[in-house]
């Protein structure tokens, strides 16, 4: 089966950790991946705002560490455009896409944006939970949207080809950039605010607004998005899935594991290499074996 799973910070906790992408201790390496009969993934760069005061130039950091992750691992390829990425999957390549998670990094300057894009970034996570300088975030109390430099970043990434993932985004600033979009965005990794109510969760005009778009939603995995016990398993995470086939449409649900991006995944999911977990729960429930991969990965791969 395809994979293409829309957001994981296994890039970020390797280089902060010493590690490597080819084969590690974490919740994601290229060794398991492989396992699947094709793999995408969106390596995020992600700067905790709390430890460290993101910048433009730390970001570039891990865009170079993750070219020589490239370097030294012939089955890892960098993809900037879907030819590459076709072109990945046909050579049996795990195929990374590189994301910015907060637009702090660009530093208020649109000329680090265009450097981030020719440096290989196609998808920006506009903020993190918090206000940043494109727009408030969803833990942001005051609301405020999007910012006129967040404006300009959408514009410029619409008109560009990049991808706008509203995950983590205030509710206004979700509705000014869907008012702004004239492309399909994604939600790269969030759940169903109608199953749990958690500020990172997307209520049901939410989720009919980005399959109206023709954007796609990526489930998240991290056990504080799926229930309030922090401790959920899978049959937790099974609803969100199905509510948001409901009020999406099957065209409109994917991946977005957010591996190594938190510490408590559902049982009996311990990372990557157990993610036929899931599938095998939905196929249970008679879900068909289309269905199936399009949650795996095709709805995310036709969308990029």
């Amino acid at each position: 089966m395809l994979i293409c799973d829309a957001h994981c910070d296994t890039l970020t906790r390797a280089v902060n950790e010493g590690q490597n992408l080819s084969g590690n201790t974490f919740h994601w390496d290229i060794a398991r991946a492989r396992e699947y009969d094709g793999f995408v993934q969106v390596l995020a760069v992600w700067q905790d705002p709390a430890r460290v005061k993101p910048d433009f130039n730390r970001a570039m950091r891990y865009i170079r560490a993750a070219e020589k992750f490239e370097q030294e691992d012939a089955h890892l390829k960098l993809c900037r455009n879907a030819a590459e990425l076709e072109t990945g999957l046909k050579e049996r390549k795990v195929c990374g896409l590189l994301a910015l998670e907060g637009g702090e990094c660009l530093e208020e300057k649109m000329e680090n944006l265009k450097l981030f894009y020719q440096a290989g970034v196609r998808i920006v996570t506009l903020t993190w939970n918090h206000a940043n300088d494109l727009g408030d975030g969803a833990q942001e109390p005051l609301n405020r949207g999007l910012t006129p430099f967040g404006r300009e970043v959408v514009e410029w990434m619409q008109q560009n080809g990049m991808i706008i993932d509203i995950s983590h985004a205030g509710e206004k600033t979700f509705w000014d950039c869907l008012g702004m979009a004239e492309k399909p965005v994604i939600a790269s990794h969030s759940n169903a605010g109608r199953i749990h109510a958690h500020p990172r969760n997307l209520s049901d005009e939410q989720l009919r607004a980005i399959a109206k778009n023709g954007g796609v939603i990526g489930t998240n995995f991290y056990t504080s998005f799926i229930g309030p016990s922090n401790k959920e398993n899978l049959a937790a995470l099974v609803p969100h899935i199905e509510h948001m086939l409901d009020v999406a449409g099957e065209n409109a649900v994917g991946l977005g594991a957010d591996f190594d991006g938190m510490d408590s995944l559902p049982e009996p999911i311990t990372g990557v290499e157990s993610l036929h977990a899931l599938f095998n729960a939905l196929a249970r429930m008679n879900y068909s074996d289309e269905l199936i991969e399009k949650i795996a990965g095709l709805n995310f791969l036709r969308f990029f």
